[in-house]
């Protein structure tokens, strides 16, 4: 502020030192008088705030303030309620006209952006939740490692509501990430700490393994890959082991051949003096064994070996040299094990899970010739009683072996005796509930989700229908949000709605620019580009309108500006209407955005209003009185709303197959349908997202839509309902609107919900309030959008998508009225979105695992996940070959190969930028435990100070002025500069003379209009109510507010001041004296008089041979030219009886501006035509003459002064302000 004062007042001509001095003077200059102000004298609280200025001003630059500077000499006063983008004027050239860049560097009419500090604070104390304290103390447990200060300096994050966000932020990713290890624990970890990765084999993996390139033993528990050990040499020069001999012992057990004495197996058993020369060798149970080997191993049985001579030959040679080839343990399972002992009476057991086969020992003492040899029973006979127990106990005796009362030493001496003699293997635990507990618990969530996706892929098969739904006549809105879209899209959308198979006279185009902005390659701002479609007059410039936006502070006062018309496409001839929100005279950057929450509330709000008869604002006023008295249609007639985004282009059948799913159950209160990509194959990151598009709405969507519970309807194609059948409202009730309209978004989960996710949160909403209806998906109701062509801007969409996703899951998991129980319900639905959303990233984590186990062998590779994955995406494709969509199965292959960024790069990212948004003037202050929101303005607003009325005073007021019909009234005439605005036409002029007869006032001091009426009867106007769409059909209903329509090959289309005045409904003689006296004397156009007669619609006015309808119900021909006025396809009501209409359905929407020649202005007689200044009195007649043969609605000051010039052949600049008064004073019947 205070650069742009200096630079104003010394023209940039001082240095940069000699600037920053003058402003450090500035600031304390005003932190001094502020202090005083404040009962400060000291002015010690101010410090803080002149050395923030100071330090900001060292930081300017020359060059900052050479563009400063120039800035500053380009700067105008703000005009309140016009803006450049909208149409007005500067000089002889429309800003739209002008070139880029001016409306590139400036959305409004300001020059320069105004950088000032808020000098006003509303403080407001908030209710805090007990849900809210218990989530703040979690997020301080979470983050207390983390100092305030900290965060402060060295992050930057000054203010305490948004260091608050940002901890609150990393407690939902310390919490995610937590959740993240607990899945990937169970499903990974788990399974490998009850039931690590064993290396055993069975004795059928062992037979399996019988060829010379893979040849597996087994001996004593143990098993070896001898395949390498084939290849080599053995045997001694006079005994030679071939490789064929050695291939027989290939894929057996092999203890028969290398048998073991038993004083080597147990030497502490077996003394010398029992067996001196090692001669004792246990008789095998099974005589077959041995003779299925061709050698046995036994010592001394080959002299000519020196190894098989040697009594140590199995501990020195063999073990050695097999230990070399060992791959793991042999196991066998339990149940067979037990079926040997209880079925087979075999002395097969169990000790520690160990298991011992002593079938030999026990056919050793019970050989003939051994039963009284007592060195035959070398083991201790409490084993022999527990291993010989007919049947009697169990087949593991680990219990009975730890009972057994020996010393440590003998229980030893047994152990190892019987491990080198009788021991085979391991009991195979592979297949218990230990190992199998992370299997079942995978297997049971598999079948889950197995089922979820069946049921997901029989509601994509059997959902929606082909046949072309019957027509209806529910009257709906199709709301069109637009902000920064470019010409192509904008057009693209509104032909598409304007296109739509549904009767043109049942549908309104609704359109909010959401404020005066210039969007990135545009030459023109949104609001122009959308009014030149639709064209309106540039000149056109309707008188701005108070209302109160979803905003804090001053920035709740927004103005915005209502446009009304036909917009012909293709045949169809559909009524329009444009707010476009232009923002206060003290709105300099992005004038009038209040966001699309704002811009949708703004049509919620006015059918609230209109449903329950409350007093409106000045805009839901105007809006009223165009729907009503324009487009001929009350607001209380409408029953859908049809929610389309500025990029969305709707396939013509959508809103008819829309409508007949409502028509046909009356408990839908919202429903979307498919959205496709309109740019599939642009580039690589649209590319990857066309799969995800069509699946997540044909299993997605279309599954919730069983439970009738459609989380998300998308804003880009959606239709509510606005009331029900027994006429409650839905959509526009007041417990929603209310929640809608949140006005303190000062939480990170406020800000996601409100901010990032406003339509799944509206969503939500219907969920939360409506639980007895439905929110439905149908697949034929079709619409193509405009995916992000770059990952960046992807990037973004997704951030904002996934964001508001998990806040909004969060908030349906705790609704009380979710239909279903347990896991058949729409709240285990949600929450399995929920965690799927936020375990995401998981997934290609155990992908991962998954391919890693799978080549190093690490772990056995899960049939289930991998069934699993198989069946998710197996289903997907049969959806594509089924509905013959060949295309989706490459765009899956797409998906597939940017899996990793769909399901890591970007939640990953979301969940970190999950604060990022901005935060405004906005702060949180909480102490005592109590929560302060501080709203810092530049002035203050009270948003009582937005006048009120209901609509039917409003209109019984225009009806008693006789204005019901007329143009509207300027609300805000002293809203613009003082000076002249050159600007301004002649209607917005006329606007402000009129509003002088109305009786409402306004916050600025001037008269202004406000709120809703009764809608009992034919409301306001006479016959109003009895006729519809009297633009279309040239009906009794009379234009409110001249609008720019789209005229019939011509690119040019007015509505003229003394025709709308001319129109008026009735027009009687008092009316038309009123019209008279504001023209300064009796009309000279020839109107007839319409006494009694209702008058046509401006909409069915033409030029050339036309029927006419006089006040006596005859019908005539006549010629129209400027000189008369002539209505074609009157109502008439003569006597009760309505005359016959034409038929105006297949004719093209005719333009608001009569074709009236404009005479060519010379020197009137008595009037001087040279160099000599013209008298008053000849200016006063001149003036006269150029008001009544022009159009008003296209008429400036400064084009009256031209033409004047022109006249007279002399320059009146020094007659500017004469000038100027008279006209002023002509059109207000003052002269």
């Amino acid at each position: 502020m205070y650069v742009h004062e200096l630079l104003r007042d010394v023209g940039g001509g001082l240095s940069r030192n000699k600037c920053i001095d003058y402003l450090n003077a500035l600031v304390q200059t005003e932190a001094v008088v502020r202090a005083k102000q404040m009962g400060d004298p000291e002015w010690t609280g101010s410090r803080s705030y002149v050395g923030d200025i100071m330090a900001s001003s060292r930081n300017i630059s020359n060059n900052n303030m050479a563009a400063a500077a120039a800035a500053a000499s380009t700067r105008t006063l703000p005009q309140y309620g016009m803006d450049t983008a909208v149409g007005s004027e500067r000089g002889d050239e429309s800003p739209h006209k002008a070139g880029s860049e001016n409306t590139a560097c400036n959305t409004g009419a300001i020059g320069g952006e105004k950088s000032q500090h808020p000098v006003h604070e509303t403080v407001e104390d908030l209710e805090t939740t007990k849900s809210r304290r218990c989530w703040t103390h979690v997020t301080w447990a979470l983050t207390w490692w983390l100092p305030s200060p900290f965060l402060k300096w060295c992050g930057g994050m000054r203010r305490p509501d948004v260091r608050m966000a940002w901890r609150e932020k990393v407690a939902i990713c310390v919490i995610i990430f937590l959740i993240w290890c607990v899945l990937l624990f169970v499903i990974i970890g788990l399974g490998l700490i009850l039931c690590p990765k064993e290396y055993v084999w069975t004795m059928d993996d062992v037979a399996s393994h019988n060829s010379p390139d893979d040849a597996y033993i087994a001996m004593r528990g143990r098993v070896y890959d001898i395949s390498e050990y084939l290849n080599q040499k053995h045997g001694t020069s006079s005994y030679v082991a071939s490789k064929d001999l050695m291939l027989m012992y290939i894929g057996q057990d092999v203890n028969a051949s290398f048998p073991l004495s038993v004083r080597t197996a147990c030497p502490a058993l077996v003394t010398q003096k029992t067996d001196p020369k090692y001669s004792m060798y246990l008789t095998p149970a099974d005589v077959t064994a041995l003779q299925a080997f061709p050698f046995t191993h036994k010592v001394g049985t080959l002299p000519s070996s020196k190894e098989m001579s040697s009594q140590s030959f199995y501990a020195k040679y063999v073990l050695p040299t097999l230990n070399h080839f060992k791959k793991g343990d042999l196991v066998w399972d339990y149940d067979w094990v037990n079926s040997m002992h209880r079925e087979q009476g075999k002395y097969w057991r169990v000790i520690n899970k160990e298991v011992f086969n002593l079938e030999d020992y026990f056919a050793t003492i019970d050989y003939p010739g051994n039963t009284d040899d007592s060195k035959w029973r070398f083991l201790n006979s409490h084993i022999e009683n527990i291993f010989d127990d007919k049947g009697a106990d169990g087949t593991d005796i680990t219990d009975k072996w730890a009972q057994i009362p020996w010393s440590a030493s003998e229980r030893m001496a047994n152990y190892n005796c019987m491990k080198s003699l009788f021991y085979v293997g391991k009991v195979d635990d592979r297949h218990s509930v230990r190992c199998l507990f992370t299997n079942y618990m995978l297997l049971a969530f598999a079948c889950v989700l197995m089922a979820i996706v069946l049921v997901k892929f029989l509601a994509a098969l059997q959902f929606g229908t082909k046949n072309r739904p019957t027509p209806s006549n529910k009257f709906v809105i199709c709301q069109v949000p637009c902000y920064t879209e470019d010409e192509a899209s904008l057009l693209k959308t509104i032909d598409s709605l304007a296109g739509l198979s549904y009767d043109d006279k049942h549908k309104l185009i609704f359109i909010v620019c959401d404020g005066n902005i210039v969007g990135s390659g545009n030459d023109r701002s949104t609001p122009r580009i959308v009014l030149d479609i639709l064209g309106v007059d540039p000149e056109y410039d309707p008188p701005g309108r108070d209302y109160l936006a979803i905003a804090e502070g001053s920035r709740r006062h927004n103005i915005a500006k209502i446009y009304s018309g036909l917009y012909e496409y293709e045949g169809h001839v559909v009524p329009f209407m444009v707010a476009v929100k232009v923002g206060t005279p003290d709105e300099a950057n992005r004038s009038g955005n209040r966001g699309k929450r704002d811009s949708q509330i703004l049509l919620m709000s006015f059918l609230n209003k209109v449903h329950f008869d409350l007093p409106m604002t000045p805009l839901e006023l105007e809006i009223f009185h165009q729907m009503r008295h324009i487009i001929g249609i009350h607001p209380r007639d409408f029953e859908y709303i049809l929610q389309v985004d500025a990029d969305t282009e709707v396939m013509p059948d959508s809103l008819s197959r829309l409508i007949a799913a409502c028509a046909a159950d009356q408990r839908i209160a919202g429903i979307c349908g498919e959205t496709m990509l309109g740019n599939e194959s642009k580039s690589w990151t649209t590319m990857m997202q066309v799969y995800e598009y069509f699946i997540s709405h044909h299993m997605a969507k279309a599954f919730e839509s069983l439970f009738g519970s459609v989380t998300c309807l998308p804003g880009c194609f959606c239709m509510y309902r606005l009331r029900a059948a027994d006429d409650k409202p839905l959509l526009i009730a007041k417990p929603v609107l209310e929640a809608y309209s949140e006005l303190h978004v000062d939480t990170l989960h406020k800000k996601n919900l409100l901010s990032l996710g406003e339509d799944r949160y509206l969503t939500t909403l219907m969920m939360k309030h409506f639980p007895q209806f439905k929110l439905k998906f149908i697949q034929d109701a079709k619409c193509k959008t405009i995916a992000p062509e770059k990952w960046s801007v992807l990037m973004s969409q997704r951030r904002r998508w996934i964001n508001s996703t998990i806040h909004n899951l969060a908030e349906l998991m705790f609704l009380p009225d979710l239909c279903g129980f347990c896991c058949f319900s729409m709240r285990f639905v949600v929450f399995l979105d929920l965690f799927g959303t936020l375990t995401m990233p998981t997934t290609l984590f155990y992908f991962a695992y998954l391919i890693y186990i799978a080549v190093t062998g690490l772990a056995d590779v899960g049939f289930i996940s991998l069934i699993l994955i198989g069946a998710i995406y197996g289903v997907q494709a049969i959806i594509f070959i089924l509905r013959r969509e060949w295309q989706h199965i490459g765009w899956m292959f797409i998906y597939l190969l940017a899996y990793p960024l769909w399901s890591f790069v970007l939640p990953v990212y979301s969940f970190w930028h999950m604060d990022d948004f901005s935060w405004g003037n906005t702060r949180v202050v909480v102490g005592d435990g109590k929560r302060k929101l501080i709203v810092s303005d530049d002035k203050a607003f009270d948003p009582e100070s937005i006048p009120r009325r209901r609509w039917g005073e409003y209109e019984a007021d225009l009806t008693a002025a006789g204005l019901l019909n007329a143009p509207p009234p300027n609300m805000n005439p002293t809203a613009s500069s003082s000076r002249e605005d050159e600007r301004m036409t002649m209607y917005s002029r006329q606007s402000q003379m009129m509003a002088g007869q109305m009786r409402v006032g306004s916050m600025y001091g001037f008269p202004a209009a406000a709120s809703v009426a009764g809608f009992g009867g034919n409301g306001g106007g006479a016959g109003v109510r009895n006729s519809q769409y009297a633009m279309m059909y040239g009906s009794s209903t009379r234009p409110g507010t001249p609008t720019g329509f789209p005229a019939a090959g011509a690119p040019d289309h007015r509505y003229s001041m003394a025709a709308a005045m001319a129109m008026q409904q009735p027009f009687d003689a008092t009316v038309r004296s009123q019209v008279a006296s504001v023209y300064g004397g009796a009309l000279s156009t020839g109107i007839p008089d319409y006494s009694g007669v209702c008058s046509p619609s401006p909409a069915v006015m033409a030029g050339g041979s036309h029927t006419v309808a006089n006040a006596a119900g005859a019908i005539t021909t006549q010629s129209m030219s400027h000189e008369h006025t002539v209505i074609p396809g009157l109502d008439i009501f003569a006597n009760g009886a309505i005359a016959s209409m034409p038929d105006m359905a297949h004719q093209r929407p005719l333009s608001f501006a009569p074709t009236m020649s404009q005479p060519v202005m010379g020197n009137p007689a008595g009037m001087g035509g040279s160099s000599t200044p013209p008298s008053d009195a000849q200016l006063v007649e001149a003036i006269r003459q150029i008001l009544r043969a022009a159009d008003l609605n296209a008429l400036t000051k400064k084009k009256v002064r031209q033409r004047l010039c022109q006249q007279f052949g002399t320059d009146l600049a020094g007659r500017k302000d004469f000038i100027s008064d008279t006209v002023d004073r002509i059109l207000s019947g003052n002269l």
